[in-house]
């Protein structure tokens, strides 16, 4: 009896699990360019020198004075429609970064802060593109069309 008992709350903890939702964070600049970020793996989230700095395996930042404001949500399998629209940097792995909501075919690049380009691709025409990360640490700037954003790989 008590085997089952913890059986089935087993079962019933598993299932909380996999119906437990992605947090993400939204930052929406003053210029109205909108980035959203999937939180799955405890990123450290902190201000340094007039930047707000999202730390995950990758390390983002902008600077505080272009934030309009930012916001955290649950959103289950289907998007929302207010951020349906937003371009999104998902963090997969250390090495990979998916970009997605971006304008079909547009042009993807990496580049060292030397200006040296170490990644280049398109996105697809949904707008979403996987981009590699060198195995390099260093600070790179990923540039999506017209948008570009700060990616430190520690």
């Amino acid at each position: 009896m008590t085997k089952r008992i913890l059986t089935l709350l087993s079962l019933c903890g598993c299932l909380v699990c996999a119906n437990a939702k992605k947090q993400y964070m939204t930052i929406e600049q003053k210029s109205g360019e909108k980035y959203s970020f999937l939180l799955d793996e405890n990123p450290e989230i902190t201000y340094s020198e007039g930047n707000l700095i999202v730390n995950g395996s990758a390390i983002t930042s902008y600077a505080i004075s272009s934030v309009k404001n930012y916001h955290f949500s649950e959103i289950s399998s289907s998007v929302d429609t207010k951020i349906s629209n937003e371009l999104r940097i998902i963090n997969l792995d250390e090495s990979t970064i998916e970009v997605q909501n971006a304008k079909a075919i547009a042009k993807v690049m990496l580049a060292n802060v030397n200006g040296t380009i170490v990644f280049e691709s398109q996105t697809n025409t949904e707008g979403s593109v996987l981009v590699t990360l060198p195995e390099q640490k260093g600070v790179y700037i990923l540039s999506i069309g017209t948008c570009s954003i700060k990616v430190i790989r520690k």
